[in-house]
């Protein structure tokens, strides 16, 4: 087995810190955040950007387009433990591009996780000559840390009962939460960064979108035990000159659920979309169990959460 991070190693908090734009501020629990919300756009907060934080004009960002998770099945050595069907093949390598990255901090400790979301797929047979698409098909993404991953499916209802290949497995979970060492061959993260340049007032933000530069955004935020930097594309931005304002709405994204016990804090991480027009808040549409009749429910972006005291930044690739 051979695991590989490649980038910072994630125990070193100071140096992560550093890179990425000083220090993350914070976690938060879902259940507890408030859900009321306030949309009037304030576009006096992105000039006080600036004054929010001391934050370098000149950083590293998340290179998303270059930066992937890597596993290897080889079935010669080790059973898959997460697959639908039986495999026709005995060594398959996947690379999977990234959507978003959190970096939880818990503030006693020190101690630093770094988890990243992939692209998403669909559940399919590999190398056939037809028929690839599993029926019935799932929405597949990956939630990977360094020493841990999380394949998250999603089915046309929840509870769908899906098994595992071989069926002595079982149901295949929806949230399936794994150790890469005894499920692949080889695993690893691959972070590529670039230089970033902060945004720091309205003129620059708008300056940026109407010059099609891409943009990257951080949103952090901190309760009594840890912080939390979410870092994320702005693939999606509303803005005017006129008005003067701008507003992301982006995703999907991580956002950690820290007010529940997990076995590890990548076991509560959700899908999310996030929106923010100003520095200090962000709202959240998270993916959760959805009712559409008594007896059954969806995966939907349903649940709205909103965070007071954040640090929402955008940065343009430099």
């Amino acid at each position: 087995m051979e695991t590989e991070v490649s980038g910072r190693n994630p125990n070193q908090c100071c140096s992560r810190r550093q890179w990425l734009i000083g220090a993350s501020l914070g976690g938060l629990g879902l259940e507890t955040l408030s859900a009321g919300a306030n949309p009037a756009a304030r576009a006096e907060g992105a000039e006080q950007a600036a004054t929010r934080a001391a934050v370098p004009a000149d950083l590293r960002i998340t290179d998303f387009e270059r930066s992937c998770v890597r596993f290897r099945m080889d079935t010669l050595k080790k059973p898959p433990k997460t697959v639908s069907r039986k495999l026709p093949m005995t060594l398959n390598n996947v690379r999977m591009l990234l959507d978003a990255r959190a970096v939880i901090t818990h503030k006693a400790s020190g101690q630093v996780y770094d988890y990243v979301l992939t692209a998403s797929c669909k559940s399919e047979q590999v190398w056939v000559p037809r028929d690839i698409w599993h029926q019935p098909n799932a929405d597949m993404c990956m939630i990977a840390g360094r020493d841990e991953f999380l394949v998250f499916k999603r089915w046309d209802k929840t509870d769908k009962g899906v098994l595992l290949y071989p069926p002595s497995l079982g149901v295949q979970p929806e949230r399936q939460l794994e150790d890469p060492q005894e499920s692949f061959d080889r695993y690893s993260i691959h972070l590529a960064s670039r230089p970033g340049r902060l945004l720091e007032h309205l003129e620059a933000i708008l300056e940026a979108l109407f010059a099609d530069i891409p943009v990257v955004s951080h949103t952090e935020y901190e309760t009594a035990e840890h912080r939390v930097l979410l870092e994320y594309p702005v693939r999606v931005v509303n803005f005017s000159e006129r008005e003067r304002y701008y507003q992301v709405d982006t995703g999907p994204i991580l956002l950690p659920d820290l007010g529940r016990p997990y076995r590890t804090p990548l076991e509560g991480c959700r899908l999310a979309y996030v929106a923010h027009n100003c520095p200090d808040w962000a709202e959240f549409i998270v993916c959760v169990p959805t009712p559409l009749t008594d007896a059954i429910k969806v995966h939907h972006y349903s649940q709205s959460i909103r965070i007071e005291g954040t640090r929402n930044r955008l940065i343009a690739v430099a």
